[in-house]
């Protein structure tokens, strides 16, 4: 029977969605309610069992179709891109090769995630039958719904949902403290928690585990962050284990309103996203001090300790540690020790891989910090 573990990487793919890619494959990253690897779940007994697909790669039925119909020993393309292919093993060498006349949907760059999501908040909602009397006795105001998922463990109190616009998710055990403003589409996953007067605004998902407070819009954050105090995040990505400080804010649209350019780790270069608004795309275990600020279109690395009163640089390398101007590296042997601490405290399991994979970013950036 054909499994997720025949969801494949692309290294080019890869490079293109660093940092998020250095810690986790392509179908372990986040969109809407869950991963890409969760969202084929459904179609585990459907799929031939010879077929290995794009690990980028999200499901729709016409999609399906097409690779219940691709022969044995053929690959799916579109254009120069591999989307699936039917092989006694994982190959790189497609000699009989099939288009596809529809654009698939697959994650190419980190923006495309934003996108994403958005779409998949608005899909993959489904309300249950959510008693308004029981929430408002508790001081809550719910606005339509009928469009709302509110788990049953949930915690509202003096919270103010509105899915007249758009479905809202709350998850199991969350719990969202008084003040607590939602505009759907949105999502809250199981285990996270709001501070007092958090906004959440459309097209955001806060991922299992994290801890918000602020303003946040049209963001994305991965599992087990916190940005818990004042400040704003808009249009960003934030990864795993990651934890602003108070005040931390970025911009995330241009005062020219030009396109956003971000630094793409494939090329070493800048990348016009060809939109207007982006904030951070900001990798895996990341602090940041108080008052920190963020320009539009800025990309840090994974294992940063950083801070600084002034806008930081629009591209930070990995493994960056102190205050701007006065940057220097973050030791590998120090980055793994507070990576840990950041697991613990969210009751995580330390990988054992966790050195190596630091010393790998270490040397795969080493030009970069230089």
């Amino acid at each position: 029977m054909w499994n997720t573990n025949q969801l494949l990487d692309d290294e080019q793919i890869c490079q293109q969605l660093r940092p998020l890619t250095y810690i986790r494959h392509l179908s372990d990253l986040w969109i809407g309610l869950s991963t890409i690897s969760t969202k084929w779940n459904h179609y585990q007994k459907d799929i031939p069992a010879d077929t290995y697909i794009l690990g980028s790669l999200l499901p729709n039925p016409s999609l399906i179709n097409s690779l219940l119909e691709l022969p044995a020993e053929t690959a799916l393309y579109w254009n120069k891109q591999w989307i699936a292919y039917r092989a006694k093993a994982p190959s790189n060498n497609h000699t009989q090769i099939q288009y596809l006349n529809e654009e698939p949907h697959f994650i190419q760059h980190p923006e495309a995630l934003l996108d994403a999501n958005s779409q998949a908040l608005i899909d993959e909602i489904q309300p249950n039958s959510v008693d308004p009397t029981k929430y408002t006795s508790r001081g809550n105001t719910l606005i339509h719904p009928e469009n709302c998922y509110i788990d049953h463990s949930a915690e509202l109190s003096g919270c103010i949902l509105d899915a007249s616009h758009g479905p809202i998710y709350i998850g199991a055990k969350a719990k969202l403290q008084i003040g607590t403003c939602i505009q759907g589409p949105a999502a809250l996953l199981e285990g996270s928690i709001t501070n007092l007067g958090t906004k959440i605004r459309p097209y955001t998902t806060i991922g299992l585990g994290c801890k918000v407070g602020g303003e946040i819009s049209a963001s994305l954050i991965f599992p087990y962050s916190n940005k818990a105090h004042e400040g704003f995040i808009g249009n960003s990505i934030i990864g795993s284990f990651c934890n602003l400080g108070a005040l931390t804010s970025c911009s995330n649209v241009r005062n020219d309103l030009k396109n956003i350019l971000l630094y793409d780790f494939s090329t070493n270069n800048l990348r016009n996203t060809e939109r207007s608004s982006f904030g951070v795309l900001m990798g895996d275990y990341v602090c940041t001090g108080i008052h920190t600020k963020f320009n539009t279109g800025t990309v840090i690395g994974n294992h940063c300790n950083i801070s600084g009163s002034q806008f930081l640089p629009k591209f930070i390398p990995s493994l960056t540690w102190g205050e701007f101007p006065t940057f220097t590296p973050y030791l590998p042997e120090r980055a793994a020790t507070n990576a840990g601490s950041w697991i613990r405290a969210k009751n995580q399991e330390i990988p054992e891989n966790l050195p190596s994979i630091i010393q790998q970013i270490w040397k795969a950036e080493a030009n970069a910090r230089n």
